[in-house]
């Protein structure tokens, strides 16, 4: 009982997103749509492809978006040694309502057995759980109470995003590999491409992109640990 309760798994969470079909927006999709697309010329002016722009406005807001693969990576006690990633898939927006339910069904279990974690992102406080909470909603799902959901952005524990370790500073995951000589999972892809991966190569393409990002997220946390909070540690 006493090493059970000692134990910590580290978590590390990632999700990729696509634009909806258009065909399908309401009204209220529509001007969203718009005000998204402003904001986005306004961010990136160098962008003159109207697709494109109107791709990465869709796919950042749950609005207009929907989830294409939630993907974790476990490590117990030790995030040097974590276990084989693990993904959640939904090819098209009407898998998504089946897939957070697995998802959500999974992180139940955990919290049943009230195990310790420590969940490990990169913007997760930002963008991840904002997106995966406004999805999980939007289809009558309640998300469970867990430490996942906690977005407070000055602490590291029981939700670590690495990206708050460096505020104020223009620092993406792969510029995070860099710095800390992991190997950079965009070689697999980018955010960006998430939609076109889906339509040329399939959900697998998708996955292993997502896996990509799990797997640094989490070799960039270890590298980290040191700079972390006691309660980010391993208890012997």
């Amino acid at each position: 009982m006493f090493m059970k309760r000692n134990t910590l798994h580290y978590v590390a969470f990632d999700i990729e997103t696509c634009p909806l079909p258009q065909e399908s927006y309401s009204k209220q999709q529509h001007a969203r749509l718009a005000k998204e697309m402003h904001l986005r010329r306004k961010r990136e002016p160098d962008v003159v492809e109207e697709a494109i722009i109107q791709q990465k406005a869709a796919s950042l807001h749950p609005l207009l978006g929907w989830i294409v693969c939630i993907s974790v990576q476990r490590a117990v006690d030790n995030p040097f040694q974590p276990n084989p990633p693990h993904s959640y898939l939904a090819p098209t927006p009407d898998d998504e309502r089946d897939m957070l339910e697995r998802f959500w069904h999974d992180v139940q279990q955990f919290v049943d057995r009230r195990e310790r974690i420590c969940w490990i992102t990169f913007n997760g406080k930002r963008f991840d759980v904002p997106f995966l909470l406004a999805r999980t909603l939007h289809h009558g799902l309640a998300p469970v109470q867990c430490d996942l959901l906690d977005t407070y952005p000055y602490n590291q524990y029981p939700h670590c995003d690495l990206s708050k370790l460096f505020e104020g500073i223009n620092l993406g995951l792969a510029d995070l590999c860099a710095l800390l000589n992991v190997s950079n999972p965009k070689e697999y892809g980018d955010g960006n491409q998430v939609q076109h991966m889906l339509e040329t190569e399939g959900i697998e393409a998708v996955r292993r992109y997502c896996e990509a990002d799990v797997e640094a997220t989490m070799q960039c946390f270890a590298r980290l640990l040191p700079l972390l909070p006691p309660a980010c540690q391993p208890r012997g």
